[in-house]
């Protein structure tokens, strides 16, 4: 699991920056603060990037990193990091891994290595944290707070937000005294390998990242080791595909053992419907015919 304060530790940083998408002062201070004071910057086009950093007098060392090399510049730039040098990513226009590149090479440099990976002057706290997850889906869902406050209204909005968006990138936002049910909940809805990742703090000096297998996540989150403080962001990658065929024999075995956990049966049939893309119904038919 990454549980990473970036701006609390000695580790070397990937700083994804937001460049303008026309006109060149549309920047802010601390961006071109960031590409001033790292080693390395990868640019989705060299020549085009040179325009830019040339206006604020930056001269640094470019590296290609487009859609057709992301693979191969891994250990060029991980060979940087093992020096303690800090890289920048900025893209030609706009946000690296929002239509650009830089999502697969993060997911692959997140596998690899052990380093910050940040964002800077890229919108809004949401596309901040999809920015340094590494997440590859083409599209992504934004939801905003959630509405439901009660717990049967909050697990249903959050089992058809995350089922009926299951091929894009969901993120919404999260209050601090809502934030442990949430979670919790989602651990209930979502298959456990499924990743997930929570942003705290984002761009201030108690940044941290939170990702992983959902149950990993939320074990941690429920620990006395997390720090409930703060605004959060929570992403989920693009779901995997359940297995197209499960049999009647595995369904009651996945009520039994939610059962277990002291659930009430219709209570267990609705959690592994969610999980198997049934309707409670059809699990509790299933289940009572046994």
């Amino acid at each position: 699991m990454r549980n990473q304060s970036t701006f609390k530790n000695n580790k070397p940083t990937i700083f994804l920056i937001g460049t303008p998408i026309g006109n060149l002062e549309d920047i802010s201070f601390r961006a071109l603060d960031t590409l001033k004071k790292v080693d390395v910057i990868c640019c989705e086009d060299t020549r085009t990037s040179q325009t830019f950093l040339k206006k604020y007098e930056i001269n640094k060392k470019l590296v290609s990193l487009h859609k057709y090399n992301e693979a191969e510049r891994i250990n060029e730039i991980i060979r940087v990091l093992e020096n303690q040098n800090d890289v920048a990513i900025i893209s030609d226009a706009g946000c690296p891994a929002i239509s650009d590149p830089g999502a697969n090479f993060i997911k692959e440099i997140l596998n690899t290595y052990d380093c910050n990976v940040t964002s800077v002057n890229v919108g809004p706290a949401y596309i901040h944290a999809i920015v340094a997850s590494g997440y590859t889906a083409k599209e992504n869902y934004f939801h905003g707070f959630l509405e439901n406050k009660s717990d049967k209204s909050k697990f249903n909005e959050l089992k058809d937000m995350l089922s009926k968006n299951s091929n894009s990138i969901i993120s919404f936002y999260e209050s601090v005294h809502r934030l442990k049910d949430t979670i919790f909940k989602m651990n209930e809805i979502l298959n456990s390998d499924q990743s997930v990742l929570i942003g705290r703090e984002l761009t201030k000096l108690n940044e941290q990242y939170i990702q992983g297998e959902i149950s990993d996540v939320n074990a941690f989150v429920q620990s006395e080791e997390f720090v409930l403080k703060g605004e959060f962001v929570v992403v989920v990658d693009s779901q995997k595909k359940q297995i197209d065929i499960i049999n009647d024999d595995e369904i009651i075995l996945l009520v039994e053992e939610e059962i277990k956990q002291g659930y009430k049966l219709k209570q267990a049939c609705d959690i592994v419907g969610a999980k198997i893309n049934k309707s409670k119904n059809e699990v509790y038919q299933i289940f009572i015919k046994k």
